[in-house]
């Protein structure tokens, strides 16, 4: 075959990939939907588990930590749905002045989570507790810090879950509330449609995650609505590629 007839087999490839997956893309769901996490399921909450530690993850879990220790480095922290427990253990790792407590609801979570730590080294500096994010287990004015990731989209209330946070926070706590944007640029979504349908284990795909995150998550005018009808003051939202943040410091 002569290099002309390549070039021209391989431009009409690529051709047909961009009006496929260009097609695909805007047969995505508009509207929110619900998720179906079901991380009751202890199938699913072992892949979940699996899923924390790709690099992608790791990345994301860096971004978050990064910026959660430059707003607040002592004092009692809390992640509500800290799932298998990484973000504790890389908060606790950044700032030895931090106590982090993860929450979740999922018992298999939290058994990872303290088996990660314990692997760690860092049993002694971090805590795990079943907890509801709408009833946060912490008295009024407790914690110096709150944060959450990719767990927003999953909050059945979330103004609620809003106002759970200012009433734990003590003035001046700072909180960072991390999670996907649904109106996430093209390529992002394609990679997430993806990942759905042929890189994860096939309990995720029962469940059509990430993508079901996704579909489920809030864009930056849908956050800013949220916390604006909450009673969390000195909240801002910032948008990234994929990522949007509710965060900032509670009014004194």
């Amino acid at each position: 075959m002569t290099k002309h007839k390549w070039r021209f087999l391989f431009g009409s490839l690529a051709g047909a990939l961009v009006a496929a997956a260009w097609w695909l893309y805007n047969r995505r769901l508009r509207e929110r939907t619900p998720s179906l996490e079901s991380l009751d399921d202890p199938a699913v909450a072992r892949a979940f588990g699996w899923v924390a530690t790709m690099p992608q993850m790791q990345l994301l879990r860096w971004l978050v930590a990064r910026r959660a220790v430059g707003m607040t480095r002592c004092g009692e922290a809390a992640d509500l749905g800290c799932g298998p427990g990484q973000l504790v253990i890389e908060l606790a790792w950044r700032s030895p002045g931090l106590h982090v407590t993860g929450i979740d609801l999922s018992e298999e979570m939290l058994v990872q989570g303290q088996d990660n730590a314990r692997r760690a080294g860092l049993a002694d500096r971090v805590s795990f507790r079943r907890g509801d994010a709408q009833q946060i287990p912490f008295p009024d004015a407790s914690l110096d810090l709150v944060v959450s990731t990719l767990s927003l989209h999953h909050w059945s209330d979330p103004v609620a879950v809003l106002d759970e946070i200012a009433r734990v926070l003590r003035p001046g706590g700072s909180f960072l509330i991390f999670d996907l944007r649904r109106d996430m640029a093209a390529p992002v979504w394609l990679l997430l449609w993806f990942a759905t349908h042929v890189v994860v284990p096939a309990a995720l795909r029962r469940v059509n995650e990430p993508l079901g995150s996704r579909n489920a998550a809030y864009t930056p005018q849908e956050a800013a609505r949220l916390a604006e009808q909450s009673r969390l003051s000195g909240w801002r939202v910032t948008r990234g590629p994929l990522w949007l943040t509710i965060e900032g410091t509670a009014l004194v």
